[in-house]
């Protein structure tokens, strides 16, 4: 594993190299995101995942690590855009994404603004940019900014607005009630008021799309934002393969991981071995999807 800084590469990751020679992944590369967290454990062991199924992997870091903001405010693009050079530099000629809820959210907007990657997996999605997340600790310490989650170029992206703080009220009724982490309400709220230019340009995608989330995310609205981005692709004529998946037995957090954040999921709890083998499914589409780029 080579591991980044933004001291020292203008952007912070490690890149996993597959320790066995798989064809259908021959110069493809994978840029693997994880989500609001904004920890190393999704770029560092999903994508030693990848990498053990014989897809390289850079798993990168997008925001509270050093050399980038310490909030999810006006986070730059452009690491992304650093590591796509880095890895056509090191021969992959093919550069995907990888992005699992906010990194879901951040690898569809990435991939509409840079034609040089050419695939896109978006694990529980929003299909517009969304407004910044105040704080990096707990629940308890986080709002919403009225300022966007990201910027290109020096500018920031247009977003939805929910400017404020959290409704905790209404997400502690709701842990109470329905005995589990809800949010879903705050974000179809935003999601609603979103303006025209908030919403994703997904159809300047410049290769295939595959979509993955549970039929119902009790998180955020990621199953209707994937129906949005599949409409809005095939809507545009979308000259690759469209691909979407959706889990009745499944949570927000659809990776191939264990991590006690899944206990927050009534449906987690009540259908443990579904859910696991849920997950384990969405990854394994994904490495046939990766195979047909």
């Amino acid at each position: 594993m080579e591991r980044f800084t933004v001291e020292k590469d203008g952007l912070f990751g490690f890149l996993h190299l597959p320790g066995r020679h798989v064809e259908a992944y021959s110069g493809k590369a994978l840029i693997v995101l994880g989500g609001s967290e904004g920890n190393e454990n999704i770029p560092r062991n999903l994508g030693a995942r990848f990498a053990r199924e014989g897809i390289a992997a850079l798993g990168l870091c997008y925001w509270n690590v050093p050399g980038l903001p310490d909030e999810l405010i006006e986070v730059p693009i452009e690491p992304i855009e650093r590591a796509v050079a880095y890895l056509r530099q090191r021969g992959f000629d093919r550069v995907g994404i990888y992005g699992i809820s906010k990194g879901g959210e951040l690898a569809l907007l990435a991939a509409s603004l840079m034609p040089q990657i050419t695939c896109v997996v978006a694990i529980s999605p929003l299909a517009c940019a969304m407004p910044g997340i105040t704080g990096n600790k707990s629940l308890a310490g986080k709002g919403l900014s009225d300022r966007s989650s990201w910027t290109w170029r020096g500018e920031p992206v247009p977003c939805a607005r929910g400017g404020g703080r959290l409704p905790y009220l209404g997400i502690i009724r709701r842990i109470v009630t329905e005995r589990q982490l809800d949010m879903r309400f705050v974000y179809e709220r935003i999601v609603e008021r979103a303006p025209k230019e908030a919403w994703i340009a997904v159809e300047r995608i410049n290769g295939p799309v595959l979509l993955a989330s549970p039929s119902h995310d009790a998180m955020w609205p990621s199953d209707e934002a994937c129906r949005i981005v599949e409409q809005c692709l095939a809507k545009h004529a979308h000259p690759f393969e469209i691909t979407r998946r959706s889990y009745e037995y499944a949570s927000h957090i659809l990776v191939p991981m264990e991590t006690p954040s899944l206990k927050l999921f009534r449906v987690e709890r009540a259908h443990p071995e579904a859910c696991r083998q849920s997950r384990e499914d969405a990854f394994t589409q994904t490495l046939a999807f990766l195979a047909r780029w």
